[in-house]
């Protein structure tokens, strides 16, 4: 065998290995990439709005809106000041509601 057939032969080879993200790393496990993106919970405040089928929370006070993904337990509490706990899907600009309660 030439040593141009053996050079391209072990490019070819390397270029394949290359391709192929997966050969030679760590497999990781879907619970650990499932904990890395996870949130803490956080507290929001402002007022929830009807905005067509959804409910939103407005803050004033930072002048930001944010889509509830609890629709049920928001509708309780349409128009009314309240303090929101859950994690925020940045992607959709949506909290995830824990709980809601009326602000003091």
């Amino acid at each position: 065998m030439s040593t141009k057939k053996i050079v391209l032969s072990v490019a070819g080879a390397l270029l394949v290995l290359s391709a192929s993200p997966m050969l030679g790393r760590p497999a990781t496990s879907p619970t650990l990439v499932q904990h890395q993106s996870e949130q803490p919970s956080k507290a929001f405040s402002g007022t929830i709005i009807k905005d067509g089928e959804n409910f939103v929370l407005n803050d004033a006070a930072n002048k930001t809106s944010y889509m509830l993904d609890d629709t049920q337990k928001a509708s309780q509490y349409e128009g009314k000041k309240v303090k929101v706990t859950g994690t925020v899907d940045v992607a959709s600009n949506t909290i995830h509601v824990e709980t809601i309660e009326e602000a003091a």
